[in-house]
């Protein structure tokens, strides 16, 4: 189990997974019906080898059938890689609460979602977030994607450094 990044986090009785094997990571996402990727604006400043890490998430959204809500300022930049009935923009806030309500009928009218991927968020920000859901919702299944461990997602990655979490995100890809 992995330390959670940010050491005052504490999250109760209930802790995620970390998740170092690709595979055990595709096989998470393939699962669920009903995928929301929320990617943000973070992912636009952070780069692997002069890759923006927006790339990959987009990679990944892109292989499979998901919704995308952009948070930020990532919507100008996923505009022209995503399907225009896939991208969305949103706060984290406003998705964080959507998700949240039982009775949303998700961005597309067709019913809640039963997946929530999470990347490319400041990481105390995008903490909260996944502590709401993980605490007010027993529907939802939480991954993050960012190269700290949360221990509120129901499964993030361990603690990595760039490489590590470039050939990872490489290997998920691949694998997707």
């Amino acid at each position: 189990m992995a330390r959670p990044y940010q050491k005052a986090n504490i999250p109760g009785p209930e802790m995620g997974t970390s998740v170092s094997d690709p595979m055990v990571m595709v096989n998470l996402l393939k699962t669920p019906k009903k995928s929301v990727f929320v990617i943000g604006a973070e992912s636009l400043n952070w780069e692997l080898d002069g890759k923006k890490v927006a790339d990959y998430f987009i990679e990944i959204a892109n292989k499979f059938d998901c919704h995308v809500v952009s948070t930020g300022h990532a919507y100008s930049y996923l505009k022209d890689k995503i399907a225009d009935h896939k991208l969305y923009d949103m706060s984290l806030i406003n998705i964080t609460n959507r998700l949240s309500d039982k009775d949303w009928a998700g961005l597309d009218g067709e019913g809640q979602y039963s997946m929530a991927i999470f990347g490319g968020h400041i990481v105390f920000y995008v903490s909260q977030a996944l502590s709401r859901l993980k605490n007010f919702t027993n529907w939802l299944r939480t991954i993050d994607l960012d190269k700290y461990s949360h221990p509120n997602a129901r499964f993030s990655l361990p603690n990595l450094n760039e490489e590590e979490w470039k050939t990872f995100l490489e290997n998920l890809i691949e694998k997707l």
